[in-house]
């Protein structure tokens, strides 16, 4: 065959090796991709209800659910609370004190009062570069049942009650609740439950990815700075 020959026949055999070698890493890495995923996903209990639980730190347990109509997937975080319903009521009405314990919260204000337990509020969110803030404004209303005294908080965005800022997304649509229920002397159960969507072009899967951080570090923070709050006795709330 000769030296031609020969050296041709190196190159197709040193080519024909790499070709397999590029070959069989592309497989590993997709194999090692899925593998990985599979097992982050059976670290994740799925309880009755098709929620999937996401964190389970500090005692508190943070899930995500499918969200009918929506491609954001909703959340539900539950803890207790060593405190009672008129401090619990205080510290979640005192909007001004939201940028202290609510996850990257800024400027947030009051913009009208219907009456002790009834407000409408502004925030904005922070978001990382190169993610655009969120602002929102919701309606906030708070209710006390007069036997069990369990209370109810839904805060529902209101997107159109002021004209959008440039250089911030607003926030199209947000619906949230807060149940307090007593389970012991100034012991509390919360279940939140909340469904959002962030609006903009993020993708809805990064989204989701990270859903359960932001209600894991608020409860966090709450319940930690709750005990410094002042009991706001005008808004009537039974102990």
């Amino acid at each position: 065959m000769g030296s031609f020959g020969t050296r041709c026949s190196f190159e197709l055999y040193h080519s024909t090796n790499v070709f397999r070698l590029r070959t069989s890493y592309i497989v590993f890495c997709v194999i090692t991709f899925w593998t990985t995923l599979i097992f982050r996903s059976s670290l994740y209990a799925q309880s009755d209800d098709g929620c999937i639980l996401r964190r389970d730190q500090d005692s508190i347990r943070v899930f995500t659910c499918h969200a009918e109509n929506s491609q954001f997937k909703s959340v539900r975080a539950s803890f207790t609370v060593n405190t009672t319903f008129s401090q619990l009521a205080s510290m979640v009405m005192d909007i001004r004190g939201y940028n202290r314990w609510q996850y990257n919260t800024i400027n947030p204000r009051i913009l009208k009062r219907f009456g002790n337990r009834e407000i409408l509020y502004y925030v904005e969110v922070k978001a990382p570069w190169p993610i655009s803030n969120r602002d929102m404004i919701i309606h906030l209303t708070m209710e006390q049942d007069s036997v069990t005294k369990t209370m109810t908080i839904t805060a529902n965005g209101e997107p159109n009650y002021l004209p959008i800022k440039e250089g911030i997304i607003r926030v199209p649509m947000s619906q949230s609740t807060w149940i307090v229920k007593s389970v012991g002397k100034n012991k509390l159960a919360v279940n939140y439950a909340i469904q959002i969507d962030p609006g903009g072009s993020v993708p809805a899967w990064m989204v989701n990815m990270v859903s359960a951080d932001a209600p894991h570090t608020s409860y966090k923070n709450f319940r930690e700075q709750i005990h410094q709050h002042t009991i706001d006795s005008s808004m009537l709330i039974r102990d």
